[in-house]
């Protein structure tokens, strides 16, 4: 069975196929995945054969996923019976609160996916899901069984600004991104940050405590310790409200329907991995990752 060796590689198909097929044990640094749900959007605008035909692969990982049918009922079944107890434990649970719903059939569909992008994670490598409040929850609480509640690292708000709808409730204005890791501590995270709220506030020299008093701290030539410029700041928050949402005129929009701006998947991708590592988008999108 051949295995994936090459960076920049693009597979074509069903992704859970693809796993178990061409990516090896441990290999992936990094894992981003946005699978859509109830979003009442086509996803086979990409990729059409020349004859304008869909690939039958296409149909099956787009059009079909998330209605409950035998397809559901097989991929559930075979989680419940082969997949580690808690996670069978939660899926039943599932099942018995959703019945056959398309809820049901996205969890079950979900599941196996899971399952296989943490074979496939490094010990130091992490996932990122980016989901909306639809199925958020759920998938919380699936992610819970499969990577473990101690393998939660942070529930991040993409809190973005666009072109308001008609509405009865509030505006929607922001995602979940669920970020788990595949062990706990051992994991990369290179601390970005994001800039103080008021720097104009914030002292040049940096101080510290000195037989218990704090003090400003001084170089060996009796100097001042001042702060370098390009660290001043604070640890990201896990509320990121600088990135905004792609405006329909952007150069950057593409015109697939749910593409995320680039800016949102460098952010990750810095924080979470380091340079020649390798990072797996699992469901591709419009190829942002």
């Amino acid at each position: 069975m051949s295995r994936c060796s090459d960076k920049n590689t693009l597979y074509y198909g069903d992704n859970l196929d693809v796993l178990r097929r061409y990516i090896a044990n441990e290999s992936v640094d990094l894992v981003y995945l946005d699978p859509p749900f109830n979003s009442n959007a086509t996803y086979n605008v990409l990729f059409a054969e020349q004859n304008g035909s869909r690939a039958a692969a296409q149909i099956k990982a787009f059009a079909d996923t998330w209605q409950w049918h035998l397809g559901a009922e097989e991929a559930y079944r075979t989680t419940v019976e082969s997949a580690p107890e808690r996670v069978a434990d939660v899926m039943t649970s599932f099942r018995n609160f959703l019945g056959e719903s398309n809820m049901m059939a996205y969890l079950a569909m979900m599941a196996p996916r899971l399952l296989e992008l943490r074979r496939v994670l490094k010990q130091t490598g992490s996932i990122y899901l980016h989901c909306d409040p639809t199925a958020s929850h759920y998938l919380k609480i699936l992610m819970d069984a499969v990577f473990g509640a101690e393998n939660f690292r942070n529930e991040i708000v993409w809190h973005y600004r666009r072109w308001s709808a008609a509405t009865s409730n509030f505006q929607r204005m922001h995602d979940i991104i669920l970020w788990y890791s595949k062990t706990c501590g051992k994991h990369i995270f290179t601390k970005p940050l994001q800039p103080y709220s008021h720097p104009e506030m914030i002292e040049e020299t940096v101080r510290g405590v000195i037989d218990g008093k704090l003090q400003r701290l001084k170089n060996p030539n009796g100097t001042y310790v001042k702060r370098q410029k390009e660290n001043l700041g604070v640890l990201m928050h896990d509320v990121w409200e600088d990135i905004n949402f792609i405006p329909p005129t952007a150069k950057e929009r593409l015109g697939y329907p749910t593409q995320k701006p680039e800016a949102l998947l460098e952010r990750i991708i810095l924080a979470s991995s380091n340079e020649s590592d390798l990072v797996l988008d699992p469901f591709c999108g419009c190829g942002t990752t």
